[in-house]
Order: structure tokens, then sequence, then C-alpha cells
């Protein structure tokens, strides 16, 4: 059995091959009708996700982020932008701007290194920092799990969205609410495609592995998923002072 770490891993590489994917516009088609349906009805996708979510559980998940990558056009940078960086994080103080090259290479259909088609920060992978680490140092592992938390989550983006693209908080805090409270069901079929294309619309998008791991944790803990998004959404809107 995979460790978290492992898992992590396999989230940020399956998220990168699925925007590689999504160049393709016949392929990124194909994807897109997986949107909101289980997977028993995306018969089109599994030509593409069959092997890479082979043994790795969460099946669903895997097909719901990868509709939802679809529906952003990988070509239009503004529109695939994630939520930029934080000043301060829901699990800790102010964060160190990545160093990582913005020009990493990403994975073609058959895990061939490659030029990537999409802008870096569609998806950025995790830098690891100098491995000396020290105090006040990152993590130098970025999939260990604190690493991992100082991205953004579902409630950060949300706040970013009210900060940034003005949702109406009040609003975005009652459809967090119902996103915590809703089924797993629902929220793949139905809550996750539609609040997606209106981030999109706003030039915001999730951070897509993340999203992919608390979609995937949520069916075991959805309690302990739920508080982080309400814990990270509150935070960011009213970050603690030093």
């Amino acid at each position: 059995m995979p460790t978290a770490d492992e898992r992590r891993r396999h989230y940020q590489h399956f998220t990168t091959q699925i925007l590689d994917l999504c160049t393709d516009t016949g392929v990124r088609r194909d994807l897109k009708e997986g949107r909101g349906r289980p997977v028993k009805e995306c018969l089109r996708m599994h030509k593409y996700l069959t092997v890479r979510t082979a043994g790795h559980g969460h099946r669903q998940a895997h097909y719901t982020v990868a509709s939802l990558i679809a529906l952003a056009d990988p070509l239009e940078e503004l529109r695939t932008r994630p939520t930029p960086a934080s000043p301060h994080t829901a699990d800790g103080p102010p964060t160190q701007p990545s160093s990582a090259d913005p020009h990493q290479a990403a994975t073609d259909t058959r895990g061939t290194p490659q030029e990537p088609a999409t802008p870096a920060t569609d998806n950025p992978e995790p830098s690891a920092p100098d491995a000396s680490g020290g105090p006040g140092q990152p993590d130098p592992d970025p999939y260990t799990a604190a690493a991992w938390r100082k991205r953004p989550n579902l409630g950060v983006t949300l706040a970013r969205a009210v900060r940034q693209a003005d949702f109406q908080e009040d609003s975005t805090d009652d459809l967090l609410h119902v996103i915590v409270h809703v089924g797993d069901d629902h929220l793949h079929e139905h809550v996750l495609p539609s609040l997606t294309d209106r981030l999109l619309r706003a030039g915001l998008a999730w951070d897509w592995p993340v999203l992919l791991d608390d979609l995937a944790l949520r069916v075991f803990d959805p309690d302990q998923v739920g508080t982080r998004w309400l814990d990270a959404f509150y935070l960011t809107l009213n970050p603690l002072k030093d």
C-alpha cells in the first residue's frame, strides 16, 4: 500500500499528465464528457485514465478532477492560472516564493519528458528547497503533510475568489458549508463542475493535485477534510496578526 507521500506524488504526476493531454483538442473533448458523470458513464475517458489510475484507488476522484481540468483551455493562461500565493496560509506563517524552474518539463502521453505546452503555473510542481533545511526553512520534501498543507486547498481558493474575483462573501461562505455537508455523488456530479466553471471564468483555478488528494481523503474522513477547508477559508479571509 502506498504511503501518504507516495499518493501525493502520484496526484501531482497524474494531474500534470492530464494538463498535457488536454493540449490535444480531441482528447480534451473526450475528458470533458466526464463532467458530472459517474465512472460507469465515462466510457470515452477510460482510454486515457484506466492505466493512469490503476492500482491507485479513488477512481471517481481521479475522473472528476480530470474532467474539471478539461473544462479549462490549456492554451489560455489566464483561464488556468491557479490563485496566486497568499502571504499567510491556514497552517502557518508566510511562505517563501518557490524557486522552481517555471519551464520544468512535463510528460507526454507515453511518459516521455517534453517541454510543457501549458503554462507552468497551471499545475506547479512542488519545488524542493535545499535539502540541508534548517530552522525556519521549508520542508525539503514537497510531498510531506506539512509541505503539502501549505498549498491552497478548496477553502483557500474560495477565499481568494472573494478577495480577488468579487465572489460575495456571505453566499460563498454558505456555499462552502453546503460543500462540506453534501454527499460525494452530489459534490462530484453537480457542485464541483458548476463551481469550477465559475472560477475559470473569473481567471482562477484549483490546485489540482491538492483537490484530488482532498476528494480521495473525503471518502474516509469527510469531517476532517471539511474542517480543514473551513479553517483555510476563514484564515485566508482573516489572516492572523504577527
